[in-house]
């Protein structure tokens, strides 16, 4: 959505602004949540492994969200409700994902397990590709 990037630079700044610096641990709360959400979009867009989806973005996007939200509130207590009220868009996406999982099994009728595994994907990194 088109309101969460500015909500997070603006609820970032004023962290920065409170604290006079980017490193500090609300912000590495932060950063650890935007980590936890590029990983989980490989998951899901790239590789397409909607169970693994499922579970990440339950157990990793969006406790990794309340965490950075309730770091930013200790030290800035708007920042930390701004940055919370992205939370509603995650517990959506949530649901979306989930559901998107549950209606689309294999062939077979099967859904992809809740774990890793294997499957039929493969994330190739372009810069250390084989130069043809």
């Amino acid at each position: 959505l088109l309101i969460i990037g500015p909500i997070r630079a603006y609820s970032s700044a004023m962290v920065v602004t409170a604290t006079g610096t980017f490193f500090n641990p609300a912000i590495m709360a932060f950063i650890f949540h935007l980590t936890c959400g590029d990983v989980w979009n490989t998951i899901n867009n790239t590789e397409k492994r909607y169970g693994m989806s499922v579970v990440g973005i339950l157990l990793g996007v969006v406790p990794s969200a309340a965490f950075a939200a309730s770091q930013y509130y200790a030290i800035e207590p708007l920042a930390g409700k701004l940055l919370g009220g992205t939370l509603l868009w995650l517990c959506t996406a949530s649901a979306l994902i989930t559901d998107t999982w549950r209606l689309n099994p294999d062939e077979n009728g099967k859904r992809e397990p809740l774990y890793p595994v294997k499957g039929e994907s493969k994330t190739a990194f372009a810069w250390f590709g084989s130069s043809s």
